[in-house]
């Protein structure tokens, strides 16, 4: 602001002494320049006291954030120019960004299976649902179907088929109210409030456990892991007092 005012004072005082267009002899009819220092600060305190020259005080916050983002992101760029694999930045990238889509390709496989899977064990428990029609087939349905399992070794379908004929054993003994909404647990928690003495409570909640974590969970059903439980389903028959409970078939003795 000194300088624009310096200057429009020199500028003023160089006028002055221009020679008159109009002649030399012409007389001067301009103001002389003012030369004293009193009354030039004077008239800059005067200038300074207009409106147009005094700061509001108010800081644009957003343009000096813009400024700071634009002063950070060119230092960022100028250490980055001097990265020494810089020129390796974009194959890197390419690695990063091919490594995310396969990672996430094979999350969306994974959760298809597992849908697809839980969705084919539960409609294998599915029975047909009319009026009058029990839950489960009989017991002596699902013998067939156990002994076909175990000698393929397929244990799985033998782990589900021998259950399903203990759930049936329960229900004709009315020992549980039977319905493909209800979970083992529930089954559980029914035997609990008709025989809370039983001794056969602490194996039937093993055997839920164990159902929970061979059918439900990741971990596969091996012979000696069929051999068991089929031994602990004939166990709980008989301190059940179930009707028809024999051994199921068994492959070989663990």
């Amino acid at each position: 602001m000194i300088r624009v005012l310096l200057f429009a004072l020199a500028l003023a005082d160089g006028l002055g002494a221009l020679p008159s267009r109009a002649g030399d002899d012409a007389p001067d009819l301009r103001p002389a320049p003012v030369t004293d220092p009193t009354q030039v600060a004077a008239h800059y305190q005067t200038i300074l006291q207009k409106p147009e020259f005094h700061d509001s005080g108010e800081v644009d916050a957003d343009e000096r954030l813009r400024d700071m983002l634009t002063q950070w992101f060119f230092r960022l760029g100028q250490k980055m120019s001097q990265f020494k694999y810089v020129s390796e930045m974009s194959r890197v990238a390419s690695i990063v960004l091919t490594g995310m889509v396969v990672l996430c390709v094979g999350g969306v496989i994974y959760v298809a299976v597992r849908i697809y899977r839980r969705r084919t064990e539960f409609d294998q428990d599915k029975t047909a649902d009319m009026p009058g029609q029990k839950t489960f087939r009989p017991p002596e349905f699902y013998e067939k179907e156990i002994q076909e399992a175990v000698r393929a070794g397929d244990w799985h379908a033998a782990w589900l088929a021998a259950w399903r004929q203990f759930l049936s054993r329960l229900e004709n003994r009315q020992l549980v109210e039977a319905d493909r909404t209800r979970t083992n647990h529930e089954y559980l928690a029914q035997l609990r409030e008709r025989m809370p003495r039983s001794p056969a409570l602490a194996l039937l909640t093993a055997m839920v456990n164990a159902y929970d974590l061979y059918i439900y969970g990741h971990k596969p059903v091996a012979e000696p892991d069929w051999n068991l439980f089929h031994r602990q389903i004939s166990e709980a028959g008989l301190l059940l007092r179930l009707e028809n409970s024999t051994p199921h078939p068994q492959s070989s003795p663990p």
